[in-house]
């Protein structure tokens, strides 16, 4: 991070974060399933921080959280995620979910609604989980140790990045994501189902999705994020795979925050 942000880590009383900017407009930010919050950190100079105050939280067993254990579960994360904005003094704020935290922003609109003043969700799985078959399933557990196989997905979900860049996002993940938590997030977003919960959820919504990301793109958002809530729309980044807010971060930080502005207030 940089010489503008501070960081607050809250070990025993809840999740641990960096805060970014002084605005009026409060933004939650979570991560994915692989990377904690400084996946965000080539983002945070593009960002206004006289119009935002954005909170980059960490999961239970992630960077700043890397300490805290429990159960995993999508409940879990939205319970954590709405005692951390009750501690900041948030009323309403806006919401950001990647990739596994896609279906967090769900969980969370559809428990707190009317506290929800918009949600990005950016390659997100949903509310309908992300099903995968024996062989697939057999290979993502297989990245939680495998540092080939780890390799290999990063490269894989963002259409054939360097090695370097998959060094790198493998470092990430075995220095700030506990062991103890990776097979509990995977069988959570392998298998959670709530759908019913956010049918008809009126939380206005973008969806922002690569257009090299294999298989959260946007066929799959049409069946399910746009299928499910009538103030959504998409959003398909040229170039790039499934983690804009590193392989496009001015862009990223452009669109985020254009929206965001259409719903402050």
């Amino acid at each position: 991070m940089n010489r503008f942000i501070s960081t607050d880590e809250n070990a025993t009383s809840g999740l641990g974060y960096v805060r970014h900017g002084t605005g009026p407009e409060c933004v939650l930010v979570l991560h994915d399933w692989l990377g904690d919050h400084t996946n965000y950190e080539a983002v945070i100079p593009y960002l206004d921080g006289a119009a935002f105050t954005y909170v980059f939280a960490d999961l239970r067993g992630y960077g700043c959280s890397i300490q805290l254990t429990g159960q995993y579960s999508i409940r879990e994360i939205a319970d954590d995620c709405l005692a951390l904005v009750d501690s900041l003094g948030w009323q309403r704020f806006h919401l950001l979910g990647h990739s596994m935290t896609g279906m967090a922003t769900q969980r969370i609109a559809a428990d707190a609604p009317t506290r929800i003043k918009s949600a990005i969700a950016v390659c997100p799985v949903s509310a309908a989980g992300n099903r995968l078959n024996d062989e697939a399933l057999a290979f993502f557990a297989s990245t939680t140790e495998n540092d080939d196989a780890f390799r290999r997905l990063i490269r894989f979900v963002t259409g054939g990045l360097s090695d370097g860049w998959a060094e790198m996002k493998l470092r990430q993940n075995r220095e700030r994501v506990a062991a103890a938590c990776r097979s509990g997030y995977l069988t959570m977003l392998t298998g959670t189902d709530f759908v019913d919960d956010v049918r008809g959820l009126d939380t206005p919504y973008l969806i922002i999705v690569g257009d090299k990301d294999p298989g959260l793109g946007e066929d799959a958002m049409q069946q399910t994020f746009l299928a499910w809530h009538p103030d959504a729309r998409l959003l398909v980044i040229p170039n790039c795979g499934h983690y804009p807010m590193q392989e496009c971060p001015p862009y990223f930080a452009t669109v985020i925050e254009s929206f965001l502005r259409e719903h402050a207030g």
